[in-house]
C-alpha cells in the first residue's frame, strides 16, 4: 500500500502519517492493496476542478477520481487506484456549520474519498445507506 500527500496549503489539519493511516484503514477494511493520492487543496482549485470535471462551478469539500471502475481494478495485485482532493477551507466551514471538529470533518470527508475510489456510491438511496453507515463506522473508529 502506498499513499502520496501533495499540499498546496500552508496550513494542514491532519499530519501525513495520519492522512496515511486514515487510507490504510480503509483500504484494509476493504481488503484492497494499492495506492492513492491525497491532494489537499485550495477553494481555487476545487472550484477548477469541479468545474471542468463535473461542470459545476462552485467549491465542494471533496472530489475523488478512481482511475479504473468496476471490479476489474481489483483483479491484480497493487495497482495505483486514483486521486482524491479535499478542499481545506471547505472542510473548515462544513466544521463549524456542523458544530463538530475540523480534523473529524478532515477524516470523514477523506474517509468519503477512499470509499468513493473503491467504488461506493451514493446516488441510489440503498448505496447511500450502506455507503454512509460504513463511512461513519470508519471515522468513529479513527477518531
Amino acid at each position: 500500500m502506498e499513499c502520496s500527500i501533495f499540499k498546496t496549503v500552508k496550513k494542514n489539519l491532519l499530519s501525513d502519517k495520519k492522512i496515511k493511516e486514515i487510507v490504510f484503514y480503509v483500504l484494509k477494511k476493504n481488503k484492497k492493496d494499492g495506492s492513492i493520492s491525497v491532494n489537499v487543496v485550495g477553494d481555487k482549485k476545487i472550484r477548477e476542478i469541479n468545474k471542468n470535471y463535473r461542470g459545476k462551478d462552485k467549491v465542494t469539500d471533496v472530489i475523488s477520481f478512481a482511475l479504473e471502475e468496476g471490479e476489474e481494478i481489483f483483479q491484480i495485485g497493487e495497482k495505483d487506484f486514483g486521486d482524491i482532493f479535499i478542499c481545506l477551507p471547505q472542510i473548515k466551514r462544513q466544521a463549524k456549520e456542523n458544530n463538530i471538529s475540523a480534523r473529524e470533518e478532515m477524516t470523514r470527508m477523506l474517509v468519503h474519498g477512499v470509499l468513493h475510489i473503491l467504488g461506493f456510491d451514493h446516488m441510489e438511496e440503498k448505496d447511500a445507506k450502506i455507503m454512509f453507515a460504513m463511512q461513519e463506522k470508519f471515522v468513529k473508529n479513527l477518531i
